[in-house]
């Protein structure tokens, strides 16, 4: 089981690294082509739009086109897409489907069997894009009205997980189901309208115009959807963003920010300008979704006693043993050098609070993760901490500043 859990841990490392480094050539290759698309411009000597890219010690000029050899291969990054996408489902496997009750299940939200948390995890990875091909296809709407209610779908999406799945879950699982209406809109819209283009070019025809506004319609909306999807890709690693008590409409807020600022750079990209209203937009959205993850401190040390020992208790800090004692009971099953929570062959994230010494050292993370958040203990795999142990910790990081 160790030798299992060890090769699990090396498992989800590689396919993070390729997710990141897959994740990067797609939407960064997205971004440059849109920007040199939308900055197309006539020369002086030249009418045609196109675009001067510098690149290292080479200057390159890009031009849109209406003929290909019947030979000459075509440049795309569909495969990067759908690496981006094959390995953060693996991750969705290895980290949520792997350990349900550590990082999926939330008692308090949806006491789901580790079997029906997954299907219907799983599930919706189908059903949010046929969702969403239905609103495009069916709803009549087009351009900046479509983009709205795809960011009103999304910010939907994120409400229903935060109420039915763990923080830390949700918010990744947000980004994944986002990340799958990106890709599948290249597999299914972009990438067909693509060949036929590219067969029409070879055979000396006009391409097809109504699939070519609608695969552009598609790149639209990735390019609005890619700030989000990878904000929420590394939420996980923010306790306060995913598990306050207002997380959903903080993932809302962060979404419209995402949207505002990918429209900043759209416009720019136009030759329109700066659209500073909009970048305030953002910012505004972006501070307000920060203020609703605003560490939340336990009230008990701001109401009135209600004994004479009650009144002693709030001036008598807590030492490191009482701390230890609630660590104990909460965290170590994790956090160990050998953990007996199943599936973990090493401490959790790293760390260890089997000493004193250990709890004193990592006192930060203890608050920021069980204190100013309820990340910590994962709410499906053990009992959360009640007010009087989170004010208990907080009284005892308070007196060993």
């Amino acid at each position: 089981m160790a030798l299992l859990s060890l090769l699990s841990d090396d498992a989800t490392i590689l396919l993070r690294w390729l997710h990141v480094v897959a994740a990067m050539v797609w939407v960064g290759s997205a971004f440059a082509l849109a920007r040199l698309d939308l900055g197309m411009r006539p020369r002086q000597s030249d009418a045609t739009p196109q675009s001067l890219l510098l690149h290292a010690g080479a200057g390159f000029r890009f031009l849109r086109t209406q003929e290909a050899d019947a030979t000459e291969p075509a440049l795309n990054f569909k495969w990067e897409a759908y690496a981006t996408w094959a390995s953060g489902f693996a991750l969705l496997w290895l980290i949520f489907g792997a350990a349900p009750q550590l990082y999926l299940v939330d008692p308090t939200l949806w006491d789901a069997p580790a079997w029906a948390a997954i299907t219907v995890m799983i599930g919706l990875l189908p059903l949010v894009w046929l969702a969403y091909q239905l609103m495009c296809k069916k709803s009549g709407l087009s351009g900046d009205s479509l983009l709205v209610a795809l960011y009103i779908f999304a910010a939907a999406l994120g409400l229903l997980l935060t109420h039915l799945f763990a923080g830390r879950a949700a918010f990744p699982l947000l980004g994944a189901l986002l990340a799958t209406i990106m890709t599948v809109n290249i597999a299914h819209i972009i990438v067909p309208a693509q060949k036929k283009r590219l067969a029409s070019l070879r055979a000396g025809q006009k391409a097809d115009p109504d699939d070519a506004k609608n695969a552009g319609a598609r790149a639209l909306h990735n390019q609005y959807l890619a700030l989000p999807v990878i904000f929420f890709m590394l939420s996980g690693h923010a306790p306060l963003l995913f598990a306050g008590p207002y997380s959903g409409a903080a993932a809302a807020l962060f979404l419209a920010a995402g949207f505002l600022i990918r429209r900043v750079f759209l416009k720019r990209a136009r030759g329109l300008g700066s659209h500073w209203s909009l970048a305030g937009a953002a910012a505004a959205c972006l501070a307000l979704g920060l203020l609703l993850s605003a560490p939340v401190e336990p009230q008990g040390d701001k109401a009135a006693a209600r004994s004479a020992g009650e009144a002693i208790a709030l001036l008598v800090h807590p030492g490191v043993a009482e701390a230890r004692t609630i660590v104990a009971q909460h965290c170590v099953v994790c956090h160990a050098s050998a953990p007996q929570q199943p599936g973990l062959a090493h401490a959790a994230g790293g760390l260890d609070f089997s000493t004193a010494g250990l709890v004193a050292q990592h006192r930060a993370e203890i608050l920021r993760a069980a204190v100013f958040s309820r990340a910590m203990p994962p709410p499906g795999a053990a009992r959360p901490l009640d007010e009087d142990e989170r004010l208990t910790l907080f009284r005892w990081a308070q007196a060993t500043r």
